[in-house]
């Protein structure tokens, strides 16, 4: 029976990637479920990620840049290296691993009240420089994690808790396209909007997903996918209705399409020599007092001196950074 049960396992050819914790320890023990609403796009997306993670075979290679949001918690499922970031700060974050870690596979997944909203300045400059990280940006077109107040993408007409009679042109302007603005920029390589509403939007999404983590492992730069994706809960749909939603209302703002593909060309030269590395050596000597500097200390107050760091939520841990 256990030889059977091998060559049964052997023969395997579709399960749950590896990518992805067996069960969610870090949720709960044993716990075989994800925190997203029924219906959410984002249980979708991410073990599409997970799945082309384990294609690719740079599972040791990758680190999950988890956002502030609905998706906060995507370090419970990812058995990647992962890095829980400040709201929006994800692409500088990702900056940062990029100078340290040169053989890494960075993916920033962030949201569009994340990314969008709070964290404009980030995405636009990392996308700029032509960072070789993997943008994977979930449009919902709502502030999920907070109860549904307007988003940046939020359509105009559409009702939430801070537009109770729709949002407004004059009031609160047209809603952001991000794939448009970072097509703006000359220094992406690769660039599509795709979406989760039906099974074939499913598998071209993943495509994309794969494509945008193939440039990466290439050096070829910048690469942004947008993800139109379902929100029941905030919506006040059932999951097929927001499906249909997304499909016929949220895609006519947001247009699918590729704007932008290398096709393997690789950037200037320039944009893709490697930084240069601090060793070990080289902190301790910047770090180490030398010549005619005391090592000793100083403190002119001649009294014990102490410093208090406060704020509220994030803002006091910004702060203490």
């Amino acid at each position: 029976m256990l030889d059977q049960h091998n060559s049964e396992q052997k023969h395997v050819r579709y399960g749950k990637a590896r990518a992805f914790y067996p069960t969610f320890e870090r949720k709960g023990s044993g716990d075989l479920v994800t925190h997203y609403c029924p219906g959410c796009g984002h249980g979708v997306a991410q073990k599409l990620i997970a799945s082309v993670i384990d294609d690719l075979g740079i599972q040791d290679r990758t680190i999950f840049l988890s956002p502030v949001g609905c998706a906060v918690f995507s370090y419970y499922y990812f058995d990647t290296g992962n890095i829980q970031c400040s709201h929006g700060r994800a692409p500088a974050v990702a900056t940062g691993v990029r100078r340290t870690l040169d053989d890494a596979i960075i993916i920033s997944y962030q949201g569009d009240g994340d990314l969008a909203g709070i964290g404009m300045t980030e995405i636009v400059h990392a996308a700029n420089r032509g960072e070789n990280i993997t943008v994977i940006f979930i449009n919902n077109a709502i502030y999920g994690m907070t109860g549904g107040q307007m988003a940046p993408t939020t359509p105009v007409g559409r009702k939430t808790l801070t537009t109770p009679f729709g949002r407004e042109l004059i009031r609160d302007g047209r809603p952001i396209g991000m794939a448009e603005l970072m097509e703006s920029l000359s220094t992406p390589v690769y660039i599509e909007r795709c979406s989760l509403a039906t099974v074939k939007d499913v598998m071209k999404t993943r495509k994309a997903i794969k494509k945008g983590l193939q440039n990466q492992i290439d050096h070829l730069g910048f690469s942004f996918i947008e993800i139109l994706s379902p929100c029941p809960t905030n919506w006040r749909m059932t999951p097929v209705q927001a499906c249909e939603w997304t499909k016929n209302e949220l895609a006519a703002v947001f247009p699918l399409k590729v704007f932008r593909e290398s096709h393997g060309k690789k950037p200037p030269t320039s944009l893709i020599t490697p930084f240069p590395f601090l060793d070990d050596a080289s902190l301790v000597e910047l770090l180490v007092n030398t010549g005619d500097v005391q090592n000793e200390p100083q403190n002119s107050l001649g009294i014990t001196q102490r410093v208090k760091i406060s704020g509220f939520g994030g803002q006091g841990v910004l702060s203490a950074g």
